[in-house]
């Protein structure tokens, strides 16, 4: 049919005949829908009958529901009716009403499949009715807008009026320009309804006159209309009768909606897709997803599949929860496992909250069933247009693994450096640039250059020029990819020069490129100059037998050699030619026949006893000379020689003519004796001189005491009875000379009688705690250093073993000294202390006195020596006599040392005495 004729039979709007056809063509094709649905279904469950057997009514009920949608009650009741049928006799077995009575299983699903089929229906005719009412609300919407449009008479919409001819006869401005009319077109009829309509519009332009007629009015419905210059304009229409004879319609411009509908649609699809993407990306993506909402409570609104498993809650859903619940909710801990997680450090919370991008930060999560994992974060804050925050997305990983792998591997890498650096080799590895990727503990003791500052060095830098000329064909032929073993000296920079073991090993990638190389290269200097030395040896070990071959032949001793029984095997020409026997009667134990007898036992059992032992052996044999017959004394050496597992394999011995020895030793025995005899004599005589002295010196002492008293005496005398006015100044100074030299004459005897008790007084070992005794010792020079400063020094002092009063009378010597001969210095400085050796404790008492010359030392001890004169300092020269017989008998030393005008020090001795020996 052509345009012009639909256009003409539209335009006879009131046909009744139309109306008819239309509800006719409705309904049958509703029905034809039913039909065609249960044919469908029919066919779908024929082809899918050998794969789907067990419920073919659920296409069926699809074939009704389908049906009901389209075409209602009646249509969904006959696709019900027909699929029943359908059903009970194609894919049930035929049964009569009888049968399907009695036939409970088939009557029961027959009757579930009509009731859902009911129900089907009736949701789809409430639906229908739903509709409607809609559609009603709508319809006297758009009229009342019509109305509120007439009344206004506004050009915000066009208004139209509409003769039954379609011939449009009025139009708002508003109308005009949508259509791109002008006034005088509509004034000269040029503007036809039906000229104006879209081809494709125009059946639905008819159903909207024929609810006009039926209604009054119709729906506000959505077309398009065709402007002057041919172009499209969609237009909303809205249709009310005016009268019999006129219509009167409101078009609305959709052009701004129907771009912004279809801008919205495009934001809707790229939202559905964006969405749709997440979805799948949060389902399937390796990474653990977590998104975060913004302020206040930062809750989260999505979570990947993989973050859900990985938390241990698979089945659960976290979305909705907040951070602050989130937190609760597991056990969350810094990387060092130990300090708990707060809010403030959450890294979702920091971002959400503050802003922050978070880059690989280490946390542990502790899941519901008490396991633990590693996971590294890196999150980001998502912001809107005004770049306010609105949440944050984490993409987390689970690194348990490769926090295992990689403390694995450091774990690996420490034995192989172990390994490596126990290793008494050098082992590197350099790349295919000749550069240091890896060094052991040996290069640095080897170079004196830390593994660090090595790395990535060229091979000539560390080695040296000289050092790379000799390996550069070794190392271009490993780089080739062929493996070297070499020997060769090396003049090394820092290294000397050596002579080393190498081994190259070529390390090859996926692609059997060369990527590097493994040396391996051990220091074989000792052992070249080893073996240069052992080739001396060997030479030096031959002519060495060779001077031991003669040197045995002529020996004037016997050498012999015996297997490890100790049966001869070997003797020199020494001992053929002294017992005239031959080498097969010396053989095994032949060479016991020349022993002597009264040897003999003697020696048989020592010599067992040592190679039972095995150990060396000396004896004393007379072996018979085969010249005259005669006896001679000989002393046997033997000596084991073992194996490398310490097992004796051969003896080796000497044995030495020690016969005119012997005649010698028993002359000098006789002599001793004689010695000794004279040595008793000569001791008696010299205790009975002792004594003899020991009495002439109590005698002389004793004698010399009395003329000094009378001296002394009569010299007081002789002061009391003159005044210092009746004798002059001469005569008093020569009485005070007589008076001070017969004192000094008494304390000299005192010194000298003591001096000679010394050497016989009884000794009385005791442990003394020689702090004690110096304080007694400063005690009794309080006098002497009276109005003066003495600064004493007295070290912590260990016990010593000795005579109290004699140890006592030795630091009264030596301490008085100090105090004596810094008499000169203000303050004194005296120091008391001690030397701790192994065999001995060592003593000291130092001044900073007036010192001595060394070069005198040796005259210090001597008795009336005295190396300062009686002036400067008084004495009388016995002191240290004294202290060092006392030393002496102690078993100990005495000695000194000292600086002229910078004050001495003096040394004794005592010996460390065990317990037992003290006892």
């Amino acid at each position: 049919m052509s345009r012009k004729a639909k256009v003409s039979q539209s335009q006879n709007i009131f046909a009744s005949g139309r109306k008819k056809g239309a509800i006719i063509r409705e309904q049958l094709l509703h029905y034809s829908i039913a039909l065609l649905s249960v044919a469908l279904a029919v066919g779908i469950t024929l082809l899918l009958r050998p794969y789907f057997t067990a419920a073919p009514a659920a296409i069926f009920l699809a074939a009704v529901m389908v049906s009901a949608w389209y075409g209602g009650f009646a249509p969904g009741l006959l696709a019900t009716v027909l699929s029943t049928l359908v059903i009970n006799y194609l894919f049930l077995h035929p049964l009569s009403p009888v049968k399907i009575i009695t036939n409970l299983d088939i009557f029961v699903r027959l009757i579930v499949f009509m009731l859902t089929a009911g129900l089907i229906i009736w949701l789809n005719e409430s639906r229908r009715t739903a509709q409607r009412k809609a559609e009603a609300n709508l319809k006297s919407l758009r009229e009342s807008e019509a109305r509120f449009g007439r009344l206004t008479e506004s050009n915000i919409i066009g208004v139209i009026v509409v003769n039954l001819n379609g011939l449009i006869i009025e139009a708002n401005d508003a109308f005009l320009q949508m259509l791109n009319y002008t006034r005088e077109d509509l004034r000269s009829s040029r503007i036809r309804w039906g000229e104006i309509v879209p081809f494709e519009y125009i059946e639905v332009s008819e159903r909207a006159i024929q609810e006009l007629i039926i209604t009054g009015s119709c729906k506000p419905f959505e077309q398009e209309y065709i402007r002057k210059d041919g172009s499209l304009v969609p237009v909303l229409l809205g249709f009310a009768k005016q009268g019999d004879r006129t219509i009167i319609g409101f078009v609305l411009d959709l052009s701004e909606r129907k771009q912004a509908e279809a801008e919205a649609q495009h934001r809707s699809r790229q939202a559905e897709v964006a969405q749709s993407i997440l979805q799948m990306l949060l389902e399937h993506i390796p990474e653990g997803i977590t998104i975060t909402g913004g302020f206040p409570d930062f809750s989260i609104i999505a979570n990947s599949k993989l973050a859900q498993e990985l938390l241990g809650r698979p089945s659960e859903s976290l979305v909705g929860i907040s951070s602050e619940s989130y937190l609760q909710l597991y056990n969350l801990f810094l990387a060092d496992g130990v300090t708990p997680l707060t809010l403030e450090q959450l890294p979702l919370y920091r971002a959400t909250r503050y802003g922050e991008t978070i880059r690989n930060q280490e946390c542990i999560i502790e899941r519901p069933d008490g396991t633990t994992i590693t996971a590294i974060a890196n999150v980001v804050p998502i912001r809107d247009s005004q770049g306010e925050i609105i949440g944050a997305i984490d993409c987390w990983r689970d690194i348990t693994n490769r926090k295992l792998i990689e403390e694995a591997l450091r774990q690996r890498e420490t034995e192989l450096r172990l390994i490596t650096d126990t290793l008494p080799v050098l082992i590197s590895f350099i790349d295919s640039e000749q550069r240091y990727r890896f060094n052991n503990r040996a290069y640095q003791e080897w170079f004196g250059h830390p593994t660090a500052e090595v790395y990535g060095k060229h091979l000539w830098e560390v080695l040296g020029e000289s050092a790379y000329e000799v390996l550069r064909p070794y190392v271009e032929q490993v780089l080739a990819g062929e493996q070297v073993t070499f020997e060769s000296e090396v003049p090394y920079k820092d290294g000397g020069t050596r002579y080393v073991n190498a081994i190259y090993v070529p390390q090859f990638n996926r692609q059997g490129t060369v990527e590097g190389y493994a040396a391996l290269i051990a220091d074989i200097s000792e052992q070249q100059a080893a073996l240069r030395a052992r080739k001396l040896v060997e030479e030096a070990l031959c002519d060495s037998e060779e001077r031991y071959r003669i040197l045995t032949e002529v020996s004037p001793q016997a050498i012999w050699m015996g297997d490890r029984d100790g049966g001869i095997t070997y003797c020199n020409q020494y001992w053929l030619d002294f017992t005239g026997l031959t080498m097969e009667q010396t053989a095994g134990y032949g060479w016991i026949s020349v022993i002597h007898p009264d040897d003999r036992d003697r020696v048989f059992k020592t010599s067992m006893q040592a190679v039972a032992n095995a150990t060396n052996y000396e004896v004393e044999i007379r072996f018979r000379q085969v010249s005259d017959g005669s006896y001679r004394w000989h002393l046997v050496r033997g000596l084991p020689f073992r194996d490398q597992s310490g097992q004796i394999i051969k003896w080796v011995g000497i044995a030495s003519d020690i016969h005119d020895r012997k005649v010698a030793q028993a002359s000098l025995q006789q002599l001793n004796e004689i010695l000794e005899q004279r040595i008793q004599e000569r001791t008696a005589q010299l205790e009975a001189a002792n004594k003899e002295l020991e009495s002439f010196s109590y005698s002389v002492s004793h004698d010399l005491r009395a003329p000094l008293r009378h001296i002394a005496g009569f010299v007081e005398l002789l002061q009391k009875r003159h005044s210092s006015t009746s004798l002059d100044q001469t005569s008093q100074r020569y009485l005070k000379i007589i008076a001070d030299t017969a004192k000094q004459a008494g304390i000299l005897i005192d010194e000298l009688l003591t001096f000679s008790r010394m050497g016989r007084t009884e000794m009385r070992y005791i442990n003394l705690n020689m702090e004690e005794l110096v304080q007694e010792v400063k005690r009794d020079l309080l006098a002497e250093t009276a109005g003066r400063i003495v600064h004493w020094h007295i070290e912590p002092l260990p016990e010593a073993q000795g005579d109290p009063s004699m140890l006592r009378l030795v630091l009264r010597n030596l301490m008085g000294n100090a105090v004596k001969y810094t008499q000169t210095q203000n303050p004194a400085e005296i120091t008391v202390g001690s030397i701790d050796n192994e065999n001995e404790v060592i003593f000291f008492v130092q001044d900073n006195g007036i010192g001595f010359n060394m070069q005198y030392v040796h005259k210090l001890f001597g008795v009336f020596q005295r190396l300062h004169s009686d002036r400067q300092f008084e004495g009388t020269g016995v002191g240290l006599a004294n202290v060092q017989r006392i030393i002496h008998r102690h078993n100990g030393r005495v000695w000194a040392e000292a600086v002229v005008d910078s004050g001495a020090t003096f040394y004794f001795s005592l010996p460390k005495l065990s317990k037992k020996e003290s006892e």
